[in-house]
């Protein structure tokens, strides 16, 4: 099962106790549905549990009972029959000759038929308009949740209640279809939590825990790698160095201490400054080891230089 199935599934197993919310998720279902009108009450999906979920919400706020018809390819159509339709409607304040799609906010009053200062109205109808037209991608790929809506108007009535209840959602035409979304992850776990679906909230917070370790983790490995690089290409200029040092007969000539040095260089070409100076008794700093690599470095260049400069009596 994908993650927005479980998404569905999770919404559709936990219906408001409230008959106001009841209510509203009835209403979020149907006027986001395939079709919501005088010509038709119908919804289609590939899930029996939003097929059952649309057929228990029409029951238990009208007391109509949908038909629902299975196709060969798995596909669920739910439909009120047409002697039914104006009872559906009129539960709703529809009015049958209106064809325009638009959110009623007189179907989201709280039981005392007043506004819900609580929002949870507002709550349950997000919750019955994603059964009927949201999905939201995989965490582990991509943050992505959004409503696919056929009317303009209906779906800018969607954004503005989303950005009321503090959701970053915005809205684009995709294919002649206009589609809210919602990309900030913070945001899609409230709305997710808003809805019902508390589990599947958790499941993004925890992918994201995970996927900031896992960068944090790729941080560490890329400068750790950056730094043995770094440490490698330094050990093998210094060998060079003294190298170039001994074949012009000038190692016995350097200071013990540098000498010294050099000598730990060649013995251990892998090891930082620091555990470079470990290998001394008493142990000497990086900085001391470093100021002494300096200085073969330094020699060893001035040897180069003195084997490029032109001999006595020849032309420059």
């Amino acid at each position: 099962m994908s993650f927005s199935s479980s998404v569905k599934e999770e919404i559709a197993n936990a219906l408001p106790e409230n008959a106001c919310c009841l209510h509203a998720m009835a209403y979020g279902m149907l006027l986001f549905a395939r079709k919501f009108d005088r010509d038709g009450i119908s919804i289609m999906s590939e899930h029996p549990f939003v097929a059952e979920t649309y057929r228990t919400l029409i029951e238990k706020t009208t007391g109509v009972t949908p038909l629902i018809r299975c196709s060969k390819a798995g596909n669920y159509t739910v439909f009120v029959q047409k002697k039914d339709i104006p009872t559906v409607l009129s539960a709703f304040s529809v009015d049958e000759h209106d064809a325009i799609a638009r959110i009623n906010r007189g179907n989201l009053l709280n039981e005392s038929g007043e506004e819900d200062n609580m929002n949870c109205c507002n709550h349950a109808l997000f919750k019955g308009a994603f059964l009927s037209c949201g999905t939201i991608s995989d965490p582990n790929r991509n943050y992505h949740l959004e409503f696919v809506v056929p009317y303009r108007k209906l779906s800018l009535d969607l954004l503005k209640l989303l950005n009321e209840a503090d959701i970053k959602a915005k809205h684009m035409v995709r294919r002649y279809v206009n589609v809210i979304y919602v990309k900030d992850s913070a945001c899609i776990e409230d709305l997710l939590n808003l809805m019902g679906a508390t589990m599947s909230a958790f499941e993004i917070m925890n992918i994201k825990i995970y996927k900031d370790l896992r960068n944090i983790s790729n941080r560490r490995t890329n400068f750790d790698e950056a730094n043995l690089s770094r440490v490698a290409q330094a050990a093998c200029e210094q060998i060079n160095a003294i190298r170039t040092i001994r074949e012009h007969g000038q190692f016995e000539a350097l200071p013990p201490d540098v000498r010294a040095v050099a000598e730990a260089r060649e013995e251990n070409p892998d090891l930082s400054l620091r555990e470079l100076g470990r290998t001394f008794s008493p142990e000497k700093s990086a900085t001391a080891i470093n100021h002494r690599l300096k200085k073969l470095l330094a020699l060893a260049q001035t040897l180069k230089k003195a084997d490029a400069a032109p001999a006595d009596g020849e032309s420059s």
